[in-house]
């Protein structure tokens, strides 16, 4: 077992900010969203501490492996829904806009887009030259609470999957 003292100092995080896939007027658009009502931090009785964020009741979750450079073509979402990327790369664009964002390992998009929204949808591109492993969990039609922070994705820092500073960082 590796002593507590080889690991940094964790700093719970305080919301998690996704980007997510929603749709004004019949078109889908790319949005930063922060979840509310964001983390709730528990300590233990150990003295260790967590942050958990209830991201609401979902249902037939399923478990997507997509082949190397597979292109998803235009399409809507089949339900509103949040996707996980376990393994890989995604590149969602937009047919009429020129926003885009990549996604891989870690990152959460939440998708409203459903054809009841948008007419168009959007693009899925999966260019990594490896398998992609992707959960969808649906809500059920529930959107979660949240502020939307800015158009388009949500960038780098605001991610907190995102803040491992390097691959070397990773296990």
């Amino acid at each position: 077992m590796v002593p507590a003292s080889h690991f940094p100092v964790f700093v719970p995080p305080t919301f998690l900010n996704v980007t997510a896939i929603s749709a004004q007027n019949g078109q889908s658009v790319l949005e930063c969203w922060q979840i509310l009502p964001g983390f709730t931090t528990v300590t233990t009785s150990s003295g260790t501490t967590r942050s958990i964020l209830r991201l609401g009741d979902v249902t037939n979750m399923s478990y997507s492996v997509l082949p190397p450079g597979f292109n998803g073509g235009l399409h809507n979402e089949p339900a509103i829904q949040w996707s996980a990327v376990l393994s890989g790369l995604a590149h969602i664009t937009l047919p009429d806009s020129s926003d885009e964002v990549f996604l891989g390992k870690g990152d959460l998009l939440f998708a409203t887009d459903t054809a009841a929204a948008s007419i168009k949808g959007h693009l899925s591109n999966f260019p990594s030259k490896f398998e992609t492993a992707v959960l969808e969990i649906p809500t059920g039609g529930t959107i979660p609470q949240h502020n939307v922070l800015h158009s388009g994705p949500c960038n780098t820092y605001q991610q907190p999957a995102k803040r491992v500073g390097s691959l070397d960082d990773l296990d």
